[in-house]
Order: C-alpha cells, then structure tokens, then sequence
C-alpha cells in the first residue's frame, strides 16, 4: 500500500468497498447467469482487494449497469428471454407484423398476366396482404439457400428467392378452386423419371392429405425443380421452387424438404384461408395433367 495513504484514508476507502458490496449484494439474482458471474466476481475480488475506490466504483457501477440491461431485456422475473422467430404464427402477426418486403415488379406481357386487372382497390390490398404473410411463411419454412422470398407483383400466386451472391428462385404458391379434379395423379414410373434425372414421392400430410412431390429436369440443361400438388377442401395446392436458368443452378431444395415446408401447421393455415377466401380465379385445365 502506499505509504502516502493514512490510516483513515484506508479506513475510508473500506467503508466505500463495504457500501459498494452491500448495494450490489440488494440486486436481483440473474437467475442461470448468477452462478457464473458470482464466481468470476469472487476471482475478481481476490485479485482486486488493493484496489483503488475508484476502480471499486466502476466494477459496481458495471455490475449495476449490466443488471439494468438484462432487467430491460427479460422477463418480468428477471430472465432473459429467448429469442423470437422471424416469422411470426398467424396470431402473433396481429401482435408483431412483419417487416413489408417490397413486392418485384414484372411487366406484364400479355393480359394472361393481369390477374389483377378490374379488381377493387379493397380486394387488391387483399390479396397483397395474403402475400406479406405467405412471403414470412415461406422465407421461414424454406431452406436458407432459396434466398430472401418477396412476393412478385404480377400474380399473387408467384414469389421470388434472392440470395445474396446473386441468385434468382422463382417461387410458385398457388391455391386454386378446383373443377373437381382428383387427388394428384400417382409417381410416373422409375424408369420415365430416370431418363430425366427426376424423382417422385408420395407421402400423406397432416389431415391425412395426399401429396406427390416431383424433382424433374427443366428445359434450361443441368437444372432441376422441385414441386408438390395435393387437394386441399375445395382447392389445387401447388408449391414450385424453379432454378436459376442464367445461373444454371437447381432448385436448392428437396422433395423431402419441400413437403416437410407444405405440412407445417403455419404453411396449412394460409392454404386455408385461401381455400375458404379464394385469391385465385377458378382454373380452366386439371392441375397434374
């Protein structure tokens, strides 16, 4: 200690590190966080009992600090809470929106892609809603590699991925009022599928619906896509993830992950609210044929 320090200075600064204890020891418990910082705080203390008051002060002052800010951040109990999905159920949007994801615009080419045309104001905000939350959905369900997902502005059935290194995934979300077609068509054969590097699978989603999902190859060379169809009420579902063609890359998913996105609780909730407030015109040709 320096000989310069008197008694009663040092009689002082151990009556600040005492007052400084006492208020640190009145905070709330941290809960999981506790034992550790307890722990670490007693090396800190064998280490540090020479200390000065005003290095006293400042560790203090930061435990103090760091209290406050977990306090801000946790629950009412003091626990940190978990952090949320990006992608918020159907309730919990209502709550918490997600953020907008300004929508691609594509000229249309012919009137077959005004599908909005004629359409009230209230009905075309509709349906730009429906596809604000299939977007969330879909960019929560679908592998990371698919990019980004924003809705497409020409028709409310397309969404587009965006990766980061450039990459471009059309996106096709269609729920569509049946002419009463049957459930999709079975697996062609292996061996029509292996000329084209395709497979086929079949599997039931909740509700006991039937689903096939195909990977075929596409006219752009060395591609593929990935597509699942299934009846759904009084509706033709089908989810289509394409290739980048200028890319030349596939579809970055799989039959077993797409059908995986197509039966998740939040995936089946659009899909009927779609059936039960159709976003599409009636088709005019069998989905599947």
């Amino acid at each position: 200690m320096n000989d310069n320090i008197t008694d009663e200075d040092h009689r002082s600064t151990l009556l600040v590190r005492d007052a400084m204890e006492s208020v640190v020891a009145q905070l709330p418990p941290l809960h999981d966080l506790a034992p550790a910082a307890l722990a670490q705080g007693r090396r800190r203390k064998a280490r540090a009992r020479l200390a000065a008051v005003a290095g006293i002060a400042c560790v203090a002052g930061a435990v103090v600090l760091g209290s406050l800010t977990l306090s801000a951040g946790g629950g009412a109990d003091g626990t940190v809470s978990p952090a949320t999905s990006g992608t918020p159920s159907p309730h919990e949007s209502v709550k918490e929106p997600e953020p907008y994801r300004t929508p691609v615009h594509i000229d249309p080419t012919s009137d077959d892609e005004r599908p909005t045309a004629g359409l009230s104001s209230t009905e075309r905000a509709r349906r730009a809603q429906f596809q604000q939350q299939a977007a969330a959905v879909l960019d929560k369900l679908l592998p990371d590699a698919v990019g980004l997902i924003r809705p497409v502005d020409i028709d409310v059935s397309r969404y587009q991925g965006g990766t980061t290194d450039g990459k471009v995934f059309t996106v096709v979300f269609s729920v569509q009022p049946s002419t009463g077609s049957p459930d999709p068509k079975p697996c062609p054969p292996a061996a029509a599928l292996a000329g084209k590097g395709g497979t086929c699978e079949q599997t039931t989603l909740p509700g006991g619906i039937k689903a096939t999902s195909l990977r075929v190859a596409t006219d752009s060379p060395e591609t593929t896509s990935t597509d699942v169809r299934f009846r759904y009420g009084h509706s033709d579902v089908r989810v289509s993830i394409e290739p980048d063609v200028h890319a030349k890359a596939s579809a970055p998913v799989t039959s077993k992950e797409l059908l995986a996105a197509v039966g998740d609780s939040r995936f089946l909730e659009l899909v009927r609210y779609a059936d039960q407030h159709p976003v599409e015109k009636k088709q005019t040709t069998v989905v599947g044929g």
